[in-house]
């Protein structure tokens, strides 16, 4: 298997699975340098690697890079000199050549999962699909998960659930690190977080549309669960921003701006202000 079926195959599985990695390819290449132009190599935020753009302090220096870029969730454009001074402090080598190396973020599809097909359910899975989210919707009454009610969801599932032991089959949906949780049942959102919090990696988001009364009794019961605490400390509720929200179209939105800002590292400030505050900054 070649070297770029290897990290093509690979990045592939990755994004399948759910996962955000980073690749860097060599672009560019002047005088002496360890790999060609077009030398591929994945990374994942862990520093773990396929391929290699040239082994050494210059790839190390690329994981490094590249691990930044996975947090900032930006691609860039990095610069790499082979110094023929052991002083050069940047230095990556003793080739005397350079190389420029560009680290792209690659992430799965985004995956916005709706437990439960209610009122504000509707309205969020179409305004999902409007942001290019993949749109799952699960119930446990398959007259609700429905194509009619739900024409723009990807993927419908009914789920049984014994409300005399409160136990809840486990959900048919996969979870990954790209999956955007939102839990709005009739009455069974906590065997649903029990479910979803013990997930392993977590999902991206977890949502609870309940009041602060609610949210509060599920926590202490998701607690009393075993749960760790960190992991019900995830689950955002309220959900969503402060717009004022009431309606259930009105509350669909709100959830899916706060999720829109979690995805993007936005401020959730209103863009007037945020174009203000740099106008300064860039007429200077």
């Amino acid at each position: 298997m070649s070297e770029f079926t290897q990290v093509t195959k690979e990045a592939l599985a990755a994004l399948e699975r759910g996962e955000r990695i980073a690749l860097a390819t060599v672009v560019r290449v002047r005088g002496s340098a360890p790999r060609h132009e077009g030398a591929r190599m994945l990374i994942w935020p862990d520093g773990r690697i396929v391929g290699t753009v040239g082994g050494a302090t210059l790839e190390q220096r690329v994981i490094e890079d590249a691990q930044e870029a996975l947090q900032d969730n930006r691609s860039r454009l990095e610069s790499y000199v082979f110094s023929t001074s052991e002083a050069a402090a940047d230095s990556v080598g003793l080739c005397g050549g350079a190389v420029e190396v560009h680290i792209e973020v690659l992430q799965p599809d985004a995956t916005l999962l709706i437990i439960g097909a209610g009122h504000v359910a509707q309205p969020l899975a179409a305004i999902g699909h409007l942001a290019d989210f993949r749109v799952a919707v699960v119930d446990d009454r398959a007259d609700f998960a429905t194509a009619e009610r739900f024409p723009q969801a990807d993927e419908l599932a009914v789920v049984r659930y014994d409300e005399q032991k409160e136990e809840l089959e486990p959900l048919p949906v996969s979870l990954s690190p790209s999956t955007y949780v939102v839990v709005a049942t009739w009455g069974w959102d906590e065997p649903a977080l029990a479910q979803v919090l013990a997930a392993a990696p977590p999902p991206a988001y977890v949502g609870l549309v309940a009041s602060p009364t609610k949210a509060r009794v599920i926590r202490e019961r998701l607690l009393a669960r075993g749960l760790p605490q960190q992991a019900v400390e995830r689950v955002r509720a309220p959900v969503g921003l402060d717009l004022g929200a009431e309606t259930p179209g009105e509350i669909a939105l709100s959830i899916m701006a706060e999720i829109l800002m979690l995805r993007r590292k936005a401020s959730g400030r209103p863009l007037a202000e945020v174009r203000a505050r740099r106008a300064p900054a860039e007429s200077a």
